[in-house]
């Protein structure tokens, strides 16, 4: 069943009205019809399925017949940091991040981060990872919608982490293996983790991580690529605490 994104629905006597650009996709994209039956999913967890009865040129009204809370988001609430990727690596990340069940990504500036976004740019770059995720969620069955933050500096980011939060940084210069790091927090369901720049992170960047209270942790001997690196950790993570296996 066709699934559409409706922040914050309102609904009149059993009636939902969609408007924006859901409208077009409804309509010229899929092409359909009264009659036919939607999703409607506000991406904060809830759902509503019903008919479409009405389509107008701005809007498309749909009788409600259920609202149900979703079931295939992970219970594991995962936060990604990533620092700045070229091109459409970042696009590409966000997207294969959400399908993975990932809570919160922040993309943040490094000392090696390439490029380094004009501040004129950054707006229009966070609106489109926004609407990557909401596209992602759509397609996956997600319920929840990741919040994507607006880049952030490295310094500011290491303050973002919940303290509660098993929080590591990855090295391939030193750490601990991973397998050991999750050994030693079986409890813990909430998990902050950073990826570098493809030129890695600096002795001083690794430094000021461990003083806010973040672990090195390494994967293994082979140099991954940072895109590589992410969507690994988060394939282990729900492997081992969240619902994927």
């Amino acid at each position: 069943m066709p699934r559409f994104y409706v922040p914050q629905p309102q609904i009149l006597n059993g009636v939902l009205k969609v408007e924006g650009s859901e409208v077009k996709h409804i309509r010229k994209v899929l092409r359909l019809k009264a009659g036919d039956q939607v999703i409607i999913f506000d991406g904060l967890g809830k759902e509503y399925e019903g008919t479409i009865f009405e389509e107008n040129p701005s809007s498309v009204m749909i009788k409600i017949e259920n609202i149900f809370s979703s079931k295939k988001d992970s219970s594991l609430e995962v936060t990604l940091a990533q620092s700045l990727l070229k091109g459409e690596k970042m696009d590409t990340l966000i997207q294969k991040a959400t399908e993975l069940g990932v809570k919160e990504i922040i993309p943040f500036f490094s000392s090696r981060s390439v490029p380094l976004l004009e501040k004129s740019k950054r707006l229009k770059r966070h609106h489109r990872w926004e609407r990557i995720a909401i596209e992602a969620s759509k397609q996956c069955g997600r319920g929840v919608v990741p919040k994507v933050e607006s880049l952030r500096d490295y310094s500011e980011m290491l303050q973002i982490a919940s303290p509660d939060a098993l929080r590591f940084i990855l090295w391939e210069k030193e750490g601990i293996r991973l397998k050991e790091v999750l050994e030693r927090s079986k409890e813990k369901m909430k998990i902050f983790f950073i990826i570098g720049p493809e030129g890695g992170f600096g002795q001083e960047e690794v430094g000021e991580a461990k003083k806010a209270g973040f672990i090195p942790v390494t994967l293994g001997r082979r140099i991954l690529r940072a895109e590589t690196s992410s969507l690994c950790l988060l394939s282990i993570l729900q492997y081992e605490r969240g619902d994927i296996g």
